[in-house]
């Protein structure tokens, strides 16, 4: 009789909607390899997606993939991974994002690990998943409607334990910047929801009542425990106006009693909703430049790009973008069609939202994204672009000419690569904030440089002001976070470098190991499961250069770095990092030095065993990884050495 399967739920469905063909995958004929979330998905986009597919044609593949942690009580591992070819990225490529709520573990308890979509359905039409079976049912009572009429209205047809993701008015007319969006306000950029809605797919709605089963209940039990001790942080919260808009509790994902910064906050007029990071934030600064602005307006603001599906990240860029050319006088308030005095109004905001979900306008222009718009309108507008609008995240924040590990972060990825950036300045923040008020963070300068010689391979990686150990912590960083994405488990509080619950307060680089091998029974260790992240992160290569990456030229980070120095920055206002020893340094004036970056540069090809004169991996690294057949494929246009 064969092993009971433990964590997986062992199924992947295939949906073809111009066939009507739903089939179905083994996982464990992926998941050998490729682990689950971000891996699988990446493994299945190489296999399905050619570099000549459209992203918003039929051809592309919408692949949502879970992990093997989710559903089973592992704690931040209620989330998935979205990879497809993004119509956001200029030129269309590779491109992946990660979303929370209650769809991936109810996918799970419905008995499929993934769903892989593909065609383009003659009509309106949502894909429906209960335990053990899939069909495509007629959408057109979802089409037109906002992500919560469709909750409604999915609610209605299927009961309240019903689970969804989706995509509002933008992504069904293809707004580039559409966003996918599930349940409990998870989201995910990259234009994701134009792809779902280039398929004339409205939701894929989920029913589940089972579970996976999990090797060691106990042990996983106690490690839960551990996990939620060493994730609280008392007090710590994300720095918000007090006297306007407040934290009220958590707004925990599926099974999770982690310590992170989603949750409900409550504006001093009694509004509250569930908010985390930048989307709580990004209009605050145009409203509260009004008189009569406040934090109802940035709530309603969030709320609106949210039910439209609009990113809120490009919405931030757009918004400043647009002041800066009406300025400047390249373009009129007729020709944007706004009243551009109204900045920081909730009219502003939806009129601006519902002219580009309905292509209406100028709105068809935004629509194309912020990239395309600027191509479009000439280069007059695009001389008002500034260093962080770069169509798929902000490349502004944790710039490299202040955290210089993130250049080379920066440098290989299709996107912001934000969970990977987070690992750095998420440890800059607790250390900065240890100075300022020592009892709300554990992070000293001691526990910084143990946390950062442990996860990061050398003492020198935590010292900001030099070169040396960069590449190394970037080889880590990488290969963790995309461990960590194929698990699939949260960047809000993974992986915990620090915690005030540890007797040296430096957090525990083995925990993420110890889980996996509770859950599956298949034992392993950091290090284990940090060659995941290694095979995964050179399928990813493997894809990028046969797009169209090229080697070398493109892993560099946006120009600015290298030439304009660094003055300000809204989350390091002091511009200050750890130097050689435990006194802050200042980074004001800093730029990348561009001959240390190209060493650093080829530091990190050697450590990754890639050409270092090419920066193109080699046959002999990928047969290593058990990746022949990739080495074969990318030989024949010669993209290996």
């Amino acid at each position: 009789m064969a092993a009971q399967l433990c964590g997986w739920s062992g199924r992947i469905l295939k949906v073809d909607l111009t066939s009507s063909d739903i089939v179905e995958l083994d996982t464990m004929d992926y998941a050998e390899r490729f682990l689950g979330g971000r891996g699988i998905a990446t493994r299945l986009y190489w296999e399905e997606v050619t570099p000549e597919a459209g992203a918003l044609e039929p051809e592309n593949r919408l692949i949502l993939m879970t992990g093997p942690m989710g559903a089973t009580g592992a704690q931040g591992a209620s989330r998935f991974e979205v990879v497809a070819k993004s119509p956001m990225i200029l030129p269309e490529g590779f491109c992946y994002g990660n979303l929370g709520g209650y769809f991936a573990p109810f996918l799970k308890k419905a008995g499929y690990d993934g769903v892989v979509v593909s065609g383009r359905a003659d009509r309106p039409s949502y894909v429906l998943v209960t335990d053990g079976k899939a069909e495509i049912r007629d959408g057109a009572f979802l089409w037109g409607k906002s992500v919560s009429e469709v909750r409604d209205a999915l609610q209605a047809a299927h009961g309240e334990k019903v689970h969804f993701v989706t995509t509002g008015l933008a992504g069904e007319n293809q707004c580039r910047n559409a966003t996918l969006m599930t349940d409990h306000e998870g989201s995910a950029t990259g234009g994701f929801g134009a792809v779902l809605g280039s398929k004339n797919l409205k939701a894929i709605a989920v029913v589940g009542t089972g579970r996976p089963a999990v090797a060691r209940q106990k042990e996983l039990t106690e490690l839960n425990r551990l996990s939620i001790k060493m994730s609280e942080r008392g007090t710590l919260r994300m720095p918000t106006p007090k006297k306007l808009i407040q934290y009220v509790s958590k707004a925990p994902c599926y099974q999770c009693g982690m310590d992170c910064l989603r949750g409900v906050f409550r504006t001093a007029s009694g509004k509250e909703a569930v908010r985390k990071c930048q989307s709580l934030i990004f209009y605050m600064p145009y409203a509260f430049m009004r008189p009569d602005g406040d934090a109802d307006t940035t709530v309603d603001a969030t709320a609106l790009c949210n039910e439209y599906s609009l990113c809120t990240m490009e919405m931030s860029n757009l918004i400043e973008w647009l002041a800066a050319c009406h300025r400047a006088g390249v373009l009129t308030e007729e020709q944007i069609g706004l009243d551009m005095s109204d900045i920081g109004s909730v009219d502003f905001i939806r009129q601006l939202v519902t002219m580009i979900a309905r292509r209406e306008g100028m709105g068809d222009v935004l629509a194309e994204g912020i990239l395309r718009a600027g191509e479009r309108l000439g280069e007059a507008t695009k001389a008002q672009f500034t260093d962080h609008m770069a169509g798929v995240g902000m490349t502004g924040a944790y710039a490299p000419r202040e955290y210089i590990t993130n250049a080379l972060l920066y440098a290989m990825e299709p996107r912001q690569p934000i969970a990977m950036l987070h690992e750095v300045s998420y440890m800059i923040a607790r250390w900065l904030l240890h100075l300022i008020r020592p009892n709300l963070s554990p992070t000293t300068a001691e526990v910084f440089r143990k946390a950062a010689t442990r996860f990061w391979g050398s003492d020198k990686a935590w010292d900001m002001t030099t070169y040396e150990g960069k590449a190394l912590a970037t080889v880590k960083i990488q290969d963790r976070t995309i461990m960590k994405d194929s698990l699939v488990l949260c960047d809000s509080v993974w992986p915990m470098m620090d915690s005030f619950n540890t007797p040296d307060n430096v957090g525990d680089p083995t925990l993420e190991s110890r889980l996996f091998s509770a859950v599956t029974g298949i034992d392993t260790d950091e290090e284990g499961l940090l060659a995941y992240g290694e095979r995964i992160f050179n399928q990813q290569r493997a894809i990028l250069l046969r797009e169209g990456w090229k080697a070398k030229e493109h892993d560099m980070p946006a120009e600015y770095n290298f030439i304009e120095p660094v003055v300000e920055d809204m989350l390091n206002p002091q511009l200050i990092v750890p130097g050689p020893t435990e006194e802050p340094v200042s980074i004001r004036g800093n730029v990348l030095d561009r001959k240390k970056f190209d060493e650093m540069r080829e530091e990190f090809y050697n450590l990754r065993g890639w050409d270092p004169k090419t920066g193109l991996q080699t046959k002999e690294t990928l047969a290593r990884l058990d990746m022949a057949d990739v080495a074969e494929e990318l030989e024949k246009a010669g993209l290996v050495k």
